[in-house]
């Protein structure tokens, strides 16, 4: 129980300038405690060396993002799974990811967000942040299964896991970091895009 709620305490929303309702900072809070202590449901994450599972999703800014398209245009491409927009830890990672763009723009990498919100809520969430990458609204859950990266609650729903996969330009998983395992690196400070930029430098 301790373990529960310190983990929903370290992910609790942000409230500023969105319509974050009490039931998206339970949800937000539930999901990322169940995640950390690994009661998730969740199928098994891919490998590294699997082909990355494609698809199409609706995009901010208008349109869709096929994973397809991202690989043939960069050498890499980082595909990061979340919880929920807003929540206090999710809201850190995105600006994470954005304060570390040109980084990643540098070694041919393009950054991309998934997660199971709406497109409505994704663009409040980019503009609140300004954030400068896509966002893929996986409204159903299919490409979060795909990658093993769904969560399933009882009674509350499905969210996105939060791990991220580093993805060549062959289609293939070459890096792969999971919070819930200890692989990742605290995404609240620049320690997991920093472990993402050394495993680029490292292929």
């Amino acid at each position: 129980a301790r373990a529960v709620r310190a983990a929903a305490h370290a992910d609790a929303p942000v409230m500023k300038g969105s319509a974050v309702t009490r039931r998206d900072a339970i949800l937000g809070a539930t999901a990322t405690a169940v995640s950390l202590l690994g009661n998730t449901g969740a199928a098994r994450a891919l490998d590294v060396g699997a082909a990355a599972p494609t698809f199409t999703l609706p995009a901010t800014g208008g349109g869709t993002v096929a994973l397809n398209d991202v690989v043939k245009a960069n050498k890499y491409t980082v595909l990061y799974f979340y919880n929920q927009d807003f929540s206090s830890g999710c809201s850190i990672e995105a600006e994470r990811f954005n304060q570390a763009l040109g980084d990643f723009k540098a070694k041919g990498a393009e950054v991309v967000g998934v997660s199971m919100d709406s497109m409505v809520k994704h663009e409040e969430f980019c503009s609140a942040k300004d954030l400068r990458f896509k966002l893929l609204s996986d409204n159903d859950g299919a490409v979060s299964a795909a990658y093993g990266a769904d969560l399933k609650i009882p009674i509350l729903g499905k969210f996105s896991d939060r791990q991220t996969f580093l993805i060549d330009g062959t289609g293939t998983v070459k890096g792969h970091w999971l919070e819930r395992d200890g692989s990742m690196a605290n995404v609240k400070t620049p320690a997991h895009t920093s472990q993402i930029l050394e495993a680029i430098d490292k292929l």
